[in-house]
């Protein structure tokens, strides 16, 4: 990845967007990390001329699922991150959809994360 990159990460609880910001701080990788619908798409109104990359949905419980349904009416990729990996394999049971698994070690997600930044960004 040769220029900057904006990408979004969707975490209502928190902790999992605080580890990824902290472990690519020194690249050209620009991470919006929010903690609710509404102030994405607050973001997304007033950085009109930043390029989203992909949101990357992070959610722990099954309640939180539901706002996904917000999210898809924005037009962004969306990559699912569940953290619960029981989840995680079922939503590998469906077609279509990007998923990336976070239940694993730091070094695997941030890996995943680098590989969808490169598959998006040719798009």
């Amino acid at each position: 990845m040769q220029e900057t990159i904006d990408f979004m990460i969707y975490d209502r609880q928190g902790p999992m967007s605080n580890a990824i910001k902290h472990v690519l701080k020194n690249t050209e990788i620009r991470i919006h990390r929010l903690k609710k619908v509404n102030a994405i798409k607050n973001t997304l109104q007033k950085k009109a001329s930043t390029d989203f990359i992909f949101i990357m949905f992070v959610f722990n419980e099954v309640f939180e699922f539901i706002d996904y349904l917000e999210l898809e009416r924005l037009g962004i990729p969306i990559v699912f991150a569940p953290t619960n990996k029981r989840c995680h394999e079922r939503l590998c049971e469906i077609e279509g959809i990007w998923i990336m698994d976070v239940s694993r070690n730091k070094q695997e997600y941030i890996q995943q994360i680098t590989y969808f930044l490169k598959i998006l960004q040719r798009n």
